[in-house]
C-alpha cells in the first residue's frame, strides 16, 4: 500500500531522452568529440533512471505479493530496515534526483544539432528476402581454379603433387565471400574422392598452434599440448588429408613455421588451403599459391541482386525499377556481400525507398575501418542498419558480445533480448513471438547468416559475417566488450561483458553497473572452479540483468543471488558438481529464464512456484533431479519445462509436485520429457487424475515418457500413457519402458493423430504385440524401436485401396516416405517389414508391391534373430547388420522388380555370405567393411566379396574372430587398394601361417597406410610378410604376446609412427630402429620392459631411438 502511494509518475517520460539517443546514432558521424561525450553522459543517466525504477517496480510486485502479516510482523517491519514506507520514499526522491539529472543533460542537446522528436521508422511485413541458396552465384570458375590448384591438375602445378604438404591461400577483401568459396571447394565431388581427411577450422583472431589442434580434435586446450599433439597424429599422419584454416589474419611466421612443421606428418599430396583478407598472412605463410580473389561480373551482380530483391528472384516488368537496381548494383562495388544486404532491404519496399538509396551519398555515412579495401562495404550495411527500428538496433548491437565466427544459439540468442529487454510486445502478443520476428527480420536483412537447422526443420544455430560484426561492434560502442580471459582493470562504464576464459580478476568487484555478464563457451575451455568470483560478481553486480555462470565448476551458489533483483537471465548448465540451489534464488522476481541443463540438482528450491514470471526451465541432463517441487502448477508463464520429474506418493518429509501440475501449463513449447523416478511408488488414484494433462499443449513438438520403475500395477502405466495423449501438433514421440498390456489409443493411431510426426523411438514395451501403423506417416525421418521382445512385423496398412488405382498409377505404393534412418534393436521375434492394403471390392487383404523406403541413408539391425527380409532402399549408405535369421535377405514383394544400385559407405555385419543374400548384384561398391566373428567357413563367401568390390573397399575391421586360425585363402590379397586395416580380438589368430609357401597376403597389400592389431593371443613375432607393406604408415600394435620386433623393420620404408601398448613380453627394441629415417614418432605406453629402457637420456634403448624427433613413454 506503501508502494502504490509513492508509485506516482514523476509527470514525465523517458521518451524525450531517448529521441535525443535514437537521433544522435543516425548523426553519429558528424557529432564532435564534445557530443559524442555528451551522449555517453546522456546514456549514463538514462541508464541509471532505467535501474532505479525496475528497482522500484520490483519491489512494489515482491510488496504486493505479500499478505496476511500478522500485527507484530507489521510493527516491526515499520520500525526496521526494510520498511516499505521508508524505502518507497527514498526511491522515490532518488527517482526524483535523477530525473532532474536528466533533463539537465537532456536540454543540452541543441548545441549539437540534436532532436527529441524521433519519429522510428514503420516496420513493414517481412516478405522472406533470405533464400536457400541452390548454388553460389558466379564463382564455378574460382572453384575449378582452387580445385585445380590442390589436386595440382594442370602441368605448371604437377610438381606440388609430390610434395607431402602444399598450401594454397584464398585472398580478398571481405565480403566476397572467401568462406562461401572454400566451402564450394572443401565439398567438391572430385576433393571428396582426393582426400582421405578432410577437417575445416574456422581460425578468426585465435591463431596459436595449441588453439588450432583443439579446434581440429573438437578437444579441449585444457588436455595440454602433448595430448592435443597425440590426437592429431592420430587423425593425419600418413594420410593424405586436406585442412582448411577460414578466416586467418596472424602474420607472425614464426608461428606458421611452427604449425607447418606438425602438418608435414600427413601423406604425400596433403594441402592446406586458407583464406584471409591479407596477403600477408599469404606471405608469412609462404604459400604455393595464392589466389587472389575478385568481386563478382557485373552479369552475376545483377542475378544476386535479382535474386535477393525481387519476387521469385526474377525482375519484374517495371522497367524504371529495373533500371533503378542497376545503379544500385553499382554502387555495391561487385562485393556479394553489399548486394545481399542492399537486396534484402529494398525487397518489397516502395519505389521511392529504391529511389533514396540511389541518391544517398554512402561515403557520408564513413567507415569504420579507415583506409581499408572494405571502406566501400561498410556504408551500406550501415544504410541498412540505421533503417532498422530501435528495439531491432539494440537486438542487434547486442550481437557484439559474441566473438567473431562464433556459433550461436539461435534459442539463447532469443532469450538473451528478451532479457535484455530489447522489446517493443503489444497487441497481447507473447515476447517469444516477437524475438522470433525480431530473428527472422535480421536474417532476411543477412545481419544473421549460415544457419542450421535441426530435425524438424527449425533454425537453431546461426552466425554473423565478420564485416556484419564489425558494425556491432562500432554501433555498441564502449559500453560492450568481449573478452578471451579475464582482465585486472575495465572501465566502470562497460554496461555488457562477454568472456571466454574466467580466471581470477579483481576488476569483478567494481563493475557495479554492469547489466551483463555473459560467457562464450567453445569446446577448447574446461570447467573452471570460479566460487570466489561468483561472490564477488553477486555481491557487486547488483544491476545484473543476465548472469551466465556455465561451466564454472560450481559446487554451491552463494545466498546474494537473491539479492540481483533487476536478473532476467540466469545460467547454470554444465556445473556437473553443483547439487543444491540456494531458496534465496526464489527471490529474483524479475527472472525469466532458469538454465540446469548438465547440473546435478536432487531438487529445486520449495519456493520455485514464486518466480511468476519465469517463462524458460531447463532441466534437460538432470538426471540426479528426484522430484519437482509443489506448486508448479501456478507457474502458468512457463514456455519450456524440458522435464517434469514423477515422485508418485508424497513423502512425508519431502512434499512434492504431481504430474496433475502440468494441466495449467499450456503455453510450453519444445521438448517436454516426463520421468518417473525410482522412489515412490505411484498409486491408481493419482493415475486417474492425468486425463487430458498434454493436448491443450499446441506448441509443444516433442514428448518423452521414461519410466524407471515397475509401478505397483500394469493398469497405471496405461492409465498414465492414455493420459499423456499430446497435442496433433506434436513432432517427435519417444516412448521407454513402458509396461502396460495395452497399447493407449492414440499411440496405436500415431498416423491418424500425428500427421506432423518425424521422429518416433519405443524402447521396452514388454507386453507390446502389434506396432502402430508407422509407414504412413509422411514426414517421419527417424524411426528407431528397440527391446520390444513380442512384435513380429512392422507393419504399414493401407485402408481402402483401390484394386483398379493400384494396377495403374499407385502400383508403387510409398512406404515410409521421408525415413532417414531407421534402426531395429533387440526384437527376438520381428519376422519382417511389410504392408497390405484393404479392397473396397475384396473382403481380404493382399500384399502388393511397394517401393519401401526411398529415402533411407542409414539402417541398423541388431539382434532380431527372426528376420528374414528387409524392403529395398535404393538410397542406403549406412548398413549395420548383426545377429539376424540365417535366410535374411534385401528384396520387394515383387521379385521380379528391378534392382537399385548400391554404394555403401559403411557396412558393418556378422555374416559374409548375408552380402549377397541382401543385394546380390545391385551392391556396386563399400567403403568400409566391418566384420564380426570372422572364420573359416566364410572364406568363399568372403573371396567373392572382396573381389568383387576390391577397386572400392579401402577400410576393413575384423572384430572378435576367435575361431579364426589363418587369413591365407580368405580372399583379404585381393583387396589391393586396402588402406585402413583393423583385427581386434582374435585369440587363435596366426598372421604368419602362410609365409613359407608364399600364401601370405601381405604382399598383395602394397598400399596398405594403417594396420591395428589388437588382442592378438598368437602374435609373438611380427610376420615376415609385413617387409611387404612398403607404404605402412601407422603400426599400431596393443595388448599382444609380441616378443620382438625384427631387425628386417627398417624394410617399412614409408612407416612413421609406432605405437606399442601393453605389450608386456617384448623386452627391448632392435638396433635396426636407428636406420629407420622416416620413423617420425614412437609410442610405448604399459609396456613394463620398456617403460625403463627406453626412458631418457639412461635408458638402454634411449640411444636407438634418440634420433626419433617424437618419443612417447608411459
Amino acid at each position: 500500500m506503501y508502494y502504490n502511494f509513492f508509485c506516482t509518475p514523476t509527470g514525465k517520460s523517458l521518451d524525450p531522452p531517448l529521441a535525443v539517443l535514437h537521433d544522435a546514432e543516425l548523426k553519429h558521424q558528424e557529432l564532435t568529440q564534445g557530443g559524442h561525450e555528451y551522449i555517453e553522459r546522456l546514456k549514463d543517466a538514462v541508464y541509471d533512471v532505467d535501474d532505479v525504477l525496475d528497482e522500484f517496480n520490483t519491489l512494489v510486485r515482491m510488496e504486493n505479493g505479500k499478505s496476511n502479516h500478522k500485527t507484530l510482523k507489521k510493527v516491526r517491519r515499520f520500525f526496521s530496515r526494510s520498511n516499505p514506507f521508508l524505502v518507497g520514499y527514498n526511491m522515490f526522491h532518488e527517482v526524483k534526483k535523477l530525473r532532474k539529472k536528466l533533463d539537465r543533460i537532456a536540454k543540452n542537446r541543441q548545441q549539437f544539432g540534436l532532436s527529441d522528436v524521433f519519429e522510428p521508422p514503420k516496420e513493414r511485413k517481412e516478405t522472406g528476402s533470405y533464400v536457400r541458396e541452390e548454388g553460389i552465384i558466379g564463382r564455378k570458375a574460382d572453384t575449378e581454379a582452387i580445385v585445380g590448384l590442390l589436386l595440382g591438375e594442370s602441368e605448371e602445378h604437377q610438381s606440388d603433387v609430390q610434395e607431402n604438404v602444399a598450401f594454397v591461400s584464398i585472398v580478398g577483401m571481405g565480403g566476397l565471400g572467401k568462406t562461401a568459396l572454400a566451402q564450394l571447394v572443401y565439398n567438391d565431388d572430385k576433393i571428396k574422392d582426393a582426400f582421405e581427411v578432410r577437417l575445416w577450422v574456422c581460425v578468426s583472431n585465435e591463431f596459436g598452434m595449441e588453439q588450432i589442434l583443439a579446434k581440429m580434435t573438437g578437444k579441449n586446450v585444457g588436455l595440454g599440448m602433448e595430448q592435443l599433439q597425440r590426437e592429431v597424429r592420430n587423425m593425419i599422419e600418413g594420410r593424405k588429408y586436406l585442412l582448411v584454416l577460414d578466416d586467418v589474419w596472424d602474420e607472425n611466421h614464426n608461428k606458421w613455421v611452427e604449425l607447418k612443421d606438425f602438418l608435414m606428418l600427413g601423406g604425400n599430396g596433403s594441402r592446406v588451403l586458407t583464406t584471409s583478407r591479407l596477403r600477408a598472412v599469404a606471405k608469412a605463410i609462404e604459400s604455393n599459391h595464392m589466389y587472389i580473389l575478385r568481386g563478382l561480373s557485373d552479369e552475376n551482380s545483377w542475378r544476386l541482386f535479382e535474386r535477393m530483391a525481387f519476387e521469385q528472384g526474377k525482375a519484374p516488368l517495371d522497367h524504371d525499377l529495373v533500371d533503378i537496381g542497376k545503379d544500385v548494383v553499382k554502387k555495391c562495388a561487385n562485393v556479394p556481400l553489399s548486394i545481399r544486404v542492399v537486396g534484402s532491404f529494398l525487397r518489397g519496399q516502395h519505389k521511392s525507398k529504391w529511389l533514396s538509396f540511389r541518391s544517398t551519398d554512402l561515403r557520408k555515412l564513413g567507415s569504420s575501418k579507415d583506409g581499408q579495401a572494405e571502406d566501400g562495404i561498410i556504408p551500406t550495411l550501415k544504410y541498412s542498419y540505421y533503417h532498422l527500428s530501435p528495439s531491432l538496433k539494440s537486438c542487434f548491437s547486442y550481437c557484439a558480445l559474441f566473438p567473431k565466427d562464433f556459433v550461436i544459439t539461435k534459442k539463447e540468442l532469443i532469450r538473451l533480448w528478451m532479457a535484455h529487454g530489447c522489446l517493443d510486445v503489444a497487441d497481447g502478443r507473447s515476447i517469444e513471438d516477437v524475438d522470433d520476428d525480431y530473428f527472422s527480420i535480421l536474417l532476411n536483412r543477412c545481419f544473421i547468416q549460415d544457419i542450421e537447422e535441426d530435425a524438424y526443420g527449425e533454425i537453431y544455430l546461426c552466425k554473423m559475417h565478420d564485416l556484419i560484426h564489425d558494425l556491432a561492434l562500432e554501433v555498441a560502442g564502449k559500453e560492450t566488450l568481449a573478452l578471451e580471459t579475464s582482465v585486472f582493470q575495465l572501465d566502470q562504464k562497460i554496461r555488457h561483458l562477454s568472456i571466454s576464459n574466467v580466471g581470477a580478476s579483481s576488476c569483478f568487484g567494481e563493475m557495479k553497473k554492469l547489466r551483463t555478464f555473459l560467457r562464450n563457451i567453445s569446446p577448447s575451455f574446461l570447467p573452471e572452479a570460479n566460487e570466489s568470483n561468483v561472490n564477488m560478481i553477486c555481491s557487486n553486480m547488483r544491476r545484473l540483468r543476465v548472469l551466465d555462470l556455465s561451466c564454472f565448476g560450481l559446487k554451491f551458489l552463494p545466498n546474494t543471488l537473491g539479492s540481483l533483483l533487476h536478473l532476467r537471465y540466469l545460467n547454470l548448465s554444465d556445473n556437473y558438481h553443483l547439487t543444491i540451489l540456494p531458496e534465496s534464488i526464489t527471490k529474483l522476481q524479475n527472472l525469466l529464464v532458469l538454465d540446469l541443463t548438465y547440473s546435478s540438482v536432487r531438487e529445486l528450491p520449495k519456493g520455485l512456484r514464486n518466480l511468476h514470471n519465469l517463462r524458460h526451465l531447463e532441466l534437460s541432463g538432470c538426471t540426479s533431479l528426484t522430484h519437482m517441487p509443489v506448486g508448479m502448477g501456478s507457474m502458468v508463464s512457463l514456455q519450456t519445462l524440458s522435464m517434469f520429474v514423477v515422485a508418485g506418493k508424497t513423502s512425508k518429509h519431502v512434499k512434492t509436485g504431481q504430474l496433475k501440475d502440468l494441466r495449467s501449463l499450456v503455453n510450453l513449447k519444445g521438448r517436454l520429457e516426463i520421468v518417473f523416478r525410482s522412489g515412490f511408488p505411484y498409486d491408481l488414484a493419482k493415475a486417474f487424475e492425468v486425463v487430458c494433462l498434454l493436448n491443450n499443449k499446441v506448441h509443444l513438438n516433442k514428448l518423452v515418457v521414461r519410466w524407471e520403475i515397475l509401478l505397483e500395477s500394469l493398469a497405471i502405466h496405461e492409465i498414465l500413457l492414455e493420459g499423456l495423449r499430446p497435442h496433433c501438433n506434436i513432432k517427435g514421440i519417444k516412448i521407454k519402458g513402458y509396461k502396460g498390456v495395452k497399447i493407449p489409443s492414440w499411440v496405436g493411431s500415431l498416423a491418424v493423430f500425428y500427421p506432423c510426426l518425424v521422429e518416433v523411438s519405443l524402447h521396452g514395451f514388454d507386453w507390446l504385440y502389434n506396432l502402430p501403423s508407422l509407414g504412413q506417416l509422411i514426414h517421419l525421418k527417424a524411426l528407431r524401436l528397440s527391446s520390444l521382445p513380442n512384435i513380429e512385423f512392422v507393419e504399414c496398412n493401407f485402408e481402402d485401396a483401390s484394386s483398379d488405382s493400384m494396377s495403374t498409377t499407385s502400383d508403387w505404393l510409398s512406404f515410409f516416405p521421408s525415413l532417414d534412418t531407421l534402426k531395429l534393436i533387440n526384437l527376438p521375434r520381428l519376422k519382417g517389414i511389410r504392408s497390405s492394403v484393404s479392397s473396397r471390392t475384396e473382403a481380404h487383404r493382399k500384399l502388393v508391391a511397394v517401393q519401401s523406403f526411398p529415402r533411407l541413408r542409414v539402417l541398423r539391425i541388431e539382434n532380431c534373430p527372426c528376420l528374414t527380409t528387409v524392403p529395398r532402399c535404393p538410397g542406403l549408405k549406412v548398413l549395420r547388420v548383426r545377429q539376424v535369421h540365417e535366410a535374411f535377405r534385401y528384396r520387394g514383394i515383387d521379385d521380379d522388380s528391378p534392382c537399385d544400385s548400391i554404394y555403401l559407405k559403411d557396412l558393418e555385419i556378422d555374416r559374409v555370405e548375408l552380402v549377397n543374400l541382401i543385394f546380390g548384384e545391385s551392391l556396386k561398391g563399400i567403403d568400409s567393411l566391418s566384420i564380426y566373428g570372422f572364420r573359416q567357413e566364410m572364406f568363399s563367401a568372403a573371396a567373392d566379396l572382396f573381389q568383387m568390390h576390391a577397386s572400392s573397399i579401402n577400410s576393413l575391421d575384423l572384430y572378435n574372430c576367435n575361431e579364426l586360425k589363418s587369413l591365407c585363402g580368405g580372399g583379404i590379397e585381393q583387396l589391393t587398394n586396402l588402406r585402413d586395416l583393423r583385427i581386434w580380438n582374435s585369440i587363435n589368430l596366426d598372421l604368419g601361417e602362410g609365409d613359407d609357401c608364399g600364401m601370405s597376403p601381405w604382399k598383395s597389400l602394397k598400399n596398405l597406410r594403417r594396420l591395428y592389431l589388437r588382442s592378438l593371443s598368437n602374435l609373438i613375432y611380427l610376420p615376415q610378410g609385413f617387409q611387404h607393406l612398403t607404404s605402412l604408415t601407422i603400426l599400431r600394435i596393443s595388448k599382444c604376446s609380441l616378443e620382438s620386433l625384427p631387425e628386417w623393420l627398417p624394410s617399412l620404408t614409408s612407416l612413421i609412427l609406432i605405437c606399442l601398448e601393453n605389450c608386456n613380453e617384448l623386452k627391448s627394441l632392435p638396433e635396426a630402429i636407428r636406420d629407420m629415417p622416416t620413423l617420425r614418432e614412437l609410442r610405448v605406453w604399459d609396456c613394463k620392459h620398456l617403460t625403463d629402457r627406453c626412458t631418457e637420456p639412461d635408458g638402454q634403448d634411449w640411444p636407438k631411438i634418440s634420433q626419433i624427433p617424437f618419443v612417447y613413454i608411459s
